[in-house]
């Protein structure tokens, strides 16, 4: 399980929020929260749950908006709607995050939905976590070779050269080669 388990049932009020409030509960959610889709997007917004279950159709909407805002905010998303929408609804969500379930649900499928998302979402986090250590690499990678480029622009040097002095500077120094080059830009480019 994971250290935020906290889940949102958007439903109707009813026999579907409780059985679904009941089964999370066996599953190990310690939040579970439940809301009619009015003020769901701001529980949403505040309160950011592992998992968004969404029991379509709702009072204003169907619910499928719903999801996808869920999605955007890293939840997991799990809508649940009458079987024979089902088909109708995964080519409206494409290759989104929203798992849709179809009705009547059972317990044992619940269970396992729950699990899938849960450990599918997990997997998604971690992934986003990694592209924004690459996409830093590549920026302090970027503002290195600027600095390079500007120490053999100012100093006549090599850009071997100027290569070695960044690294023997942030190595005499104990601090990055990014911090370094920052400091080389702000002095000659200002």
């Amino acid at each position: 399980m994971y250290e935020e388990s906290s889940i949102l049932i958007v439903s109707p009020a009813g026999e579907t929020a409780d059985n679904i409030s009941k089964t999370a509960a066996e599953y190990g959610f310690n939040r579970i929260s439940t809301s009619d889709g009015g003020n769901a997007r701001e529980l949403i917004a505040e309160n950011g749950y592992s998992l968004v279950f969404v029991s379509a159709p709702l009072e204003k909407e169907f619910g499928l908006d719903l999801a996808a805002y869920a999605a955007k905010f890293g939840c997991g998303a799990i809508i649940a709607a009458a079987a024979k929408l089902c088909g109708d609804m995964a080519e409206k969500v494409g290759d989104t995050d929203i798992f849709i379930l179809p009705r009547p649900l059972n317990k044992a499928m619940l269970l396992q939905t729950f699990r899938y998302v849960l450990l599918s979402r997990a997997r998604t986090l971690s992934l986003n976590g990694e592209n924004m250590k690459l996409e830093n690499k590549i920026k302090d990678v970027k503002l290195i070779d600027r600095a390079k480029c500007v120490l053999v622009e100012y100093l006549r040097i090599s850009e071997a050269d100027a290569h070695r002095q960044i690294q023997k500077r942030a190595m005499d120094m104990r601090v990055p080669q990014v911090e370094i080059a920052l400091d080389i830009l702000k002095t000659y480019e200002t």
